[in-house]
């Protein structure tokens, strides 16, 4: 499978890789984002405020005269947040939790794609070409209602990676 790759730039979301790659019986997803917080987004993480993550994947079979084929459409959202009597950072996703001492270490925990297991072998056939697409963004709707309001009529708490498609055969 050839590897989607990002470029250096001062996106605040940016893909840095996503590959598919067979293990055993099932298809993991590799790679991860880079995020940058606004001060923003910061600041309201410092003070209390969770942020939740979406991070998408989608794959489908591209068909001439027929609607495509899925093979897969998966969502999971990740929780970010700060406690600051312990001084340490959290990352949960159903229902596991993970801390870290740092901001700069949940973030790159938080963007990573690492062993996602996303459809099974039998899912695809050798004989055809597949599409696969991923997309992370920062979920406003999940924001305290004054915060969605500013997130809304601001700029500053825009991130999202819009998707990154490539084509893949079994």
């Amino acid at each position: 499978m050839l590897p989607v790759v990002g470029r250096a730039s001062d996106e605040p979301i940016q893909l840095l890789r996503a590959e598919l790659v067979l293990r055993g019986e099932a298809y993991s997803l590799l790679g991860g984002y880079q995020l940058k917080l606004s001060p923003a987004m910061t600041d309201a993480l410092e003070r209390g405020v969770p942020l939740h993550f979406v991070q998408l994947f989608e794959a489908d079979r591209p068909r001439d005269f027929w609607l495509s084929e899925d093979v897969a459409d998966l969502r999971r959202v990740l929780r970010l947040s700060h406690n600051a009597l312990l001084r340490n950072y959290q990352i949960s996703s159903g229902g596991n939790v993970r801390t870290f001492d740092t901001l700069s270490h949940a973030l790159q925990t938080l963007g990573a794609l690492d062993d996602w297991h996303v459809f099974d072998k039998k899912a695809v056939q050798h004989k055809f070409l597949y599409q696969a697409r991923v997309r992370m963004y920062l979920d406003t709707s999940l924001l305290p209602k004054p915060l969605q309001i500013n997130a809304f009529t601001s700029n500053r708490w825009d991130l999202d990676s819009d998707w990154r498609e490539w084509s893949f055969k079994p």
